[in-house]
């Protein structure tokens, strides 16, 4: 378990803070070729553009749970969540990352001298606290 909260503390300290001129609010609305980014608010807070229930995308507040989830999914994952409580997703910690599990096959016909590793599927669970 510490080395899932290793590796969920690594993650969220490869955010990017953007320029000042480029400081989103949380709420506002960003393009689809941000999800995932991070950046600094006016305010100095953390944010990260995420996808929304309704198909658009909005700067969120990166309280840690959102920073590690994006950031999964930015190196392939598909991220399985179990959370206990009902608060919004900005509002969540991460209280457990584990099983990361990655499915390869390898293909012998791409050369004959050297077999390539295709990854099919990659999946990790997320447990967060949604209480607070």
């Amino acid at each position: 378990m510490l080395g899932a909260f290793a590796l969920a503390a690594a993650m969220i300290g490869t955010a990017a803070p953007a320029s000042a001129d480029d400081s989103p609010a949380v709420g506002s609305s960003c393009s689809s070729g941000q999800v995932g980014d991070s950046a600094t608010s006016g305010d100095g807070a953390l944010v990260r553009c995420l996808a929304t229930e309704d198909g658009g995308s909005s700067w969120t507040a990166d309280t840690g749970a959102t920073g590690i989830i994006a950031d999964l999914e930015q190196q392939g994952y598909s991220v399985r969540i179990d959370r206990v409580g009902s608060g919004a997703l900005s509002t969540c910690k991460v209280s457990d990352v584990r099983n990361p599990i990655t499915t390869t096959r390898v293909d012998h016909n791409a050369r004959a001298d050297q077999p390539e590793t295709i990854v099919l599927n990659k999946t990790v669970n997320v447990s967060l606290d949604c209480t607070g």
